[in-house]
Parts: structure tokens; sequence; C-alpha cells
């Protein structure tokens, strides 16, 4: 079969009342997250996006996987010809809020809500190909709901992973925290986005069973 003809993981634009949009559809049980980014930058080749370089997509919020920080590891590596734990990183580069026994491991921010990552003067990244999960998903085009909730489940249970692996690492348990209450996800083990398959991620009705369009 020739896999680049037919690919585990595709985008599939859609018109809406507001513009084009997109869904994806997952085709294969082996498919991986590194297919699912990959059909991701697709989505550029579909619709053409001219960036403009506001940087609004890298403020706020910007949670975690524990893949990403091997990523950041690699890229700061790059960047100041320095290595860096996965501690150093956590105290360096990463946020941990703790509240009522959830625990969220955000990328920090500077004093505007803006990444510190990004270049001031241009809105660049200053670790583009090295970025996390959140970033390489984000686009500003509407998306289906199975599309976001995909999206959200992969960022959560990566997330639940770095979590887990903080927690080890911790020699004391924050207040309302317990271990058991983060056992290891798909995630746990693996180093690359191409280890982490998406049918121990999401549920069957996620899958497309043939290359047919999905319905709406």
């Amino acid at each position: 079969m020739n896999m680049a003809a037919h690919p585990k993981v595709k985008i599939r634009p859609y018109l809406t009342k507001n513009g084009w949009g997109f869904d994806v559809e997952i085709f294969s049980r082996e498919a991986t997250v590194a297919d699912y980014l990959e059909a991701l930058e697709n989505v550029n080749k579909h619709f053409s996006l001219p960036c403009e370089g506001c940087g609004e997509c890298c403020r706020g919020r910007l949670p975690l996987t524990l893949i990403d920080i091997f990523l950041l590891q690699e890229g700061l590596k790059g960047l100041t010809g320095k290595d860096f734990t996965l501690e150093d990183i956590l105290e360096r580069y990463c946020q941990v809020k703790v509240w009522r026994g959830a625990v969220d491991i955000l990328l920090r921010t500077d004093a505007e809500g803006y990444c510190l990552f990004l270049y001031p003067s241009h809105r660049r990244c200053l670790l583009y190909p090295y970025r996390p999960l959140v970033c390489r998903t984000y686009y500003c085009l509407p998306q289906t709901r199975r599309a976001r909730l995909l999206r959200e489940q992969i960022i959560n249970k990566g997330e639940d992973e770095l979590v887990r692996v903080w927690l080890e690492l911790c020699p004391y348990l924050p207040q309302g925290v317990e271990r058991q209450d983060w056992p290891p996800t798909p995630f746990a083990g693996c180093t690359g986005y191409h280890q982490v398959k998406l049918n121990k991620i999401v549920p069957p009705e996620f899958f497309t069973p043939s290359q047919e369009p999905a319905s709406k």
C-alpha cells in the first residue's frame, strides 16, 4: 500500500458560514501523534494561511507535555550551547500551578502574558522547530468538534504524564495532591511523538473506517 496516497491521518477542509475550516480524520489504528502533527502541517497547504506575526497564539495558558520537555532540551542546547536537565527546564522555563488537587505545568510567560521564547521585536519564536505541541496544533481556523477534542485529549494526556514525572521528582507533595491520582498515560516511556499511538488516547469513534469523507 502506498502510504503517501493513503495517509494514516488526514485533514478534511470544509466550508462554514465564516469561511473555511477543517476536520481531522484518523484512518489507521497504528496512527501516532507524529502522524497527526504531519497531517496538520497540510493545513497551510490547504488554506495558504498568511501569518501576520501578531503573537496572540503565543500568550495565555501554554500547557506542556513530557515530550515537549525533551524537545526543549534539544532546542535550548542549540540556542545556548548548554545541557539542561528536566529539572532545570521545569525550574527556569515552566510554571507549576496547583489548585484543589489539580496540577498544571505551563510554559513560563512574561509580564504581558507572552511566551518567554517569543522574540519581542518581530514576534517570532526563538525555538520554532522545537516548539511545544500546544503551539504546533494551533490554527486560527474553525474546526469540527472532533478536531477540537482530539487536540485537547492529546495535550491533556501528554501534560498528565509530565505531571506524573514531576511528582516523582518532588521531595514533598503539594497539599491535596496524591501520586496515585496520576497513573502512567500513553506517553509513559516515550521520548518522541512517533511512539505515542492515537488509539491509546482517543476512543474508536474518533477513527474513520475508510477513505470516504466523514459525516458532518
